[in-house]
């Protein structure tokens, strides 16, 4: 009997070893999922980038025009006629929304009709951390300016060139 007994309980734990305890609980909840498509953001050029007209000197100069429209001449240069004005845009997208702004960092070149050069470097923003925002609208506007560098005795000529503007929603 007592063998019997041993062989019973040995059955017993074998069988409590082997069982499988489910606990089956499962818990569903909806949640939403969003999207929002935002209208195109738009970039129009208004005015072009226009540092007037001078007169180089027998030494290197600039011309500093500000987002604000205000050109200083230094070195040689001398600022004669014309009325500077900083590159000027309008811009259109979604109400209230942030973009930033991209202008160029490294220097470009505007060049003559006998592919005579000067640098334009120095470009900055009216919106310092090149960020804004639009209005609830959907508008906005900002102006660029830069520097030019004039060398000495600069050939005469009307110089043009272009320049890159980028806005992108953040």
């Amino acid at each position: 009997m007592k063998k019997s007994l041993l062989i019973f309980a040995a059955i017993v734990l074998m069988a409590g070893f082997t069982t499988k305890v489910m606990a089956q609980a499962t818990d569903t909840k909806p949640n939403n999922a969003n999207a929002q498509i935002l209208g195109a953001i738009a970039l129009t050029a208004v005015n072009p980038l226009e540092f007037g007209s001078m007169n180089p000197g027998a030494t290197i100069g600039t011309v500093v025009l500000t987002t604000l429209n205000v050109a200083t001449a230094s070195g040689g240069v001398l600022l004669v006629a014309g009325i500077p004005t900083a590159a000027s845009y309008t811009v259109t997208g979604a109400g209230s929304r942030t973009y930033a702004i991209t202008i160029p960092t490294a220097p470009f070149n505007i060049t003559c009709a006998t592919a005579q050069t000067m640098a334009v470097t120095a470009m900055n923003c009216s919106y310092s951390g090149l960020t804004s925002t639009f209005t609830v609208g959907g508008t906005d506007a900002f102006t660029v300016g830069g520097t030019l560098n004039v060398a000495i005795n600069q050939v005469v000529g009307v110089y043009t060139g272009t320049f890159p503007v980028t806005v992108a929603y953040n």
